[in-house]
């Protein structure tokens, strides 16, 4: 009898990410946290979507400006790549919008409280152009007038209208907005565009270097047979990004994507899903949570475009707090790597640069909100503690995600027989007649064939039963557990 207190729940056969942490919006500083959790109760969304956006967002306030250092040859830029996998519907347009917006009015305001000055230094530079090609058509013109007149044309710097957000933008564009900005923020609820970096629009050859260099500030040449060279020396991007999982898919199995450390480099956010109970009348963000979310934004991207300096500035911890990240190191992360950690060794080996990152950043944004200096303050061991927290999530989610990328054949051919199962209702039926239903290149013969229903049996999906046939043959009959079609 197909009684369904005979059966238990079957095994999944991928990880399914049900028992995953959850996301630590307590552990964010005052306000980010508030409007995390603003968010969330709005669009009825799972908050790490939120939080792992914002986190991302945030970063690219200090790229450029801070880095963290744990000893005098390891430090790390406050920079952070963020991909959010959700199906459609999640609800990822709104939320990276509510995250998006005061870096965008924030672009817009600075430049038009700084036209003129913009302006002016463009009409600067134009003038001086223009002296030096008249210059160059006179006959007695000497050396040493030509490298004055180029001497004064590099003193002044190149004034540009600033942008903050790119979305979808090619590898060529992203260096030019690269020269004329020094760090970007790449934001946007469709990481299509990460198609234009693995060859999309150069003839399926990958693009991604710059990608790779602006996770870490590191010195990209660009060289044009058509076009000057472009020097970036210290070029930063942060990455906030949110996907359909087909988009993940083609990612975690891009060769140049993984094999080159892409990959590696991204945190990971696979939002629960809470569609079907989700309401329409939720309450909105606060009109506090908004002023207070906008006012510290523009208070970090003030400090940041005032930044002049061409060295970095450097975050320590206090003695106790580094006496914790060593301990931390030495007998969990490093064990993991052979453990928990073994099949995304890549993303483990810089899980304890992310460590230092979400301590930077954390750091910043109370110090932001206590009005005092980054530098002057040592990172103590309650942020160090946050950014424990928020590292063990996204640990979890990266181990998650590489899961998806390693399916073996075994699994895909045993959910080919769930969806044909699930497709008839078949509740019973014979394995031969199952095998004809089922038959495809996937399965090379019967003996194949058994070997995915072994696997089915295994797993709890189903029983077998054998009895004689006509001809006293013997014969497989197959009863499906009832919450398959739950």
């Amino acid at each position: 009898m197909n009684n369904e207190t005979q059966w238990t729940t079957p095994i999944p056969l991928r990880p399914d990410g049900t028992n995953l942490l959850p996301f630590p919006v307590n552990a964010l500083p005052p306000i980010i946290g508030d409007m995390a959790q603003a968010i969330a109760t709005t669009t009825s969304t799972d908050v790490a979507m939120a939080g792992t956006s914002i986190l991302s967002a945030v970063s690219y306030c200090f790229s450029g400006v801070y880095r963290m250092s744990a000893k005098r040859d390891h430090t790390e830029p406050l920079v952070l790549y963020s991909l959010t996998v959700a199906e459609p519907s999640f609800k990822k347009s709104p939320v990276i919008s509510l995250v998006k917006r005061p870096y965008a009015t924030f672009a817009h305001d600075w430049n038009e409280s700084n036209k003129q000055d913009i302006f002016k230094s463009q009409s600067e530079r134009k003038l001086l152009e223009s002296k030096m090609l008249a210059l160059e058509k006179k006959d007695d013109v000497t050396a040493e007038e030509i490298a004055k007149l180029q001497t004064d044309l590099s003193n002044i710097p190149q004034s540009n209208f600033r942008r903050i957000a790119v979305d979808d933008v090619t590898p060529e564009s992203l260096v030019r907005l690269l020269e004329e900005n020094n760090t970007l923020l790449m934001i946007s609820d469709e990481a299509g565009m990460l198609g234009n970096f693995s060859g999309r629009y150069s003839n399926n050859v990958p693009n991604i270097d710059l990608l790779l260099k602006c996770w870490n500030g590191e010195t990209f040449i660009s060289d044009r047979a058509t076009r000057a060279s472009i020097v970036l020396k210290k070029p930063y991007m942060s990455v906030c990004l949110a996907c359909q999982p087909y988009v993940f898919d083609s990612m975690i199995n891009k060769t140049a994507f993984r094999g080159s450390g892409l990959i590696a480099r991204f945190l990971y956010c696979f939002p629960k899903s809470n569609i079907g109970t989700r309401k329409y009348d939720t309450q909105a963000v606060p009109e506090a949570v908004i002023e207070n979310y906008k006012n510290l934004i523009y208070k970090l991207l003030q400090d940041k475009f005032t930044f002049h300096g061409d060295m970095e500035k450097y975050l320590h911890f206090d003695h106790k707090a580094y006496g914790e990240f060593v301990d931390y190191y030495n007998n969990y992360i490093e064990p993991q790597l052979v453990t928990d950690m073994a099949f995304c060794k890549d993303w483990g080996g810089k899980y304890h640069g992310l460590i230092l990152r979400l301590c930077g950043i954390i750091h910043c944004i109370k110090c932001a909100l206590n009005c005092c200096d980054p530098v002057e303050v040592r990172v103590d061991i309650d942020t160090f503690c946050n950014a424990i927290e928020i590292g063990e999530y996204f640990r979890e989610q990266a181990i998650y995600a590489y899961s998806l990328g390693d399916t073996d054949f075994a699994t895909v051919k045993a959910e080919r027989v769930l969806g044909k199962i699930r497709s008839k209702r078949i509740t019973n039926i014979r394995q031969n007649d199952l095998h004809h239903l089922c038959r495809c290149t996937l399965f090379k013969n019967a003996q194949d064939f058994n070997e995915t229903i072994d696997m089915l049996e295994e797993y709890g999906y189903l029983r077998r039963f054998t009895s004689k046939g006509s001809n006293n043959k013997t014969v497989t009959d197959i009863e499906v557990n009832p919450h398959v079609f739950s």
